[in-house]
């Protein structure tokens, strides 16, 4: 039997356990690549698409989509323009 348990808890459980995960959690946040990863990572899920799913309907690997969901890659802007089109979204750059 697998135990589930939801999103905040998860989160509180990760930021007990890992005081480093904590801090780069609230230095990055708001930072705009921390909102774009958790954007397309919703959306994935939304669709109902694996992350091999997505790759495939956005010609590229399954560990591309992983490391930039995860934070561990710098995603290149083409990487993102076929993300965004698989996920049937535009994709918008803003200089504020």
């Amino acid at each position: 039997m697998v135990d589930l348990i939801d999103k905040e808890e998860s989160q509180k459980k990760l930021h007990k356990e890992n005081p480093e995960y904590k801090k780069m959690y609230e230095e990055n946040k708001n930072s705009p690549l921390y909102n774009l990863r958790k954007r397309i990572l919703h959306l994935r899920i939304d669709k109902g698409l694996s992350q091999s799913q997505l790759a495939e309907m956005a010609e590229t690997k399954q560990s591309v989509i992983s490391r930039l969901e995860n934070g561990t890659c710098e995603p290149k802007l083409s990487t993102i323009k076929k993300i965004a089109e698989a996920l049937d979204k535009e994709m918008q750059i803003n200089l504020k």
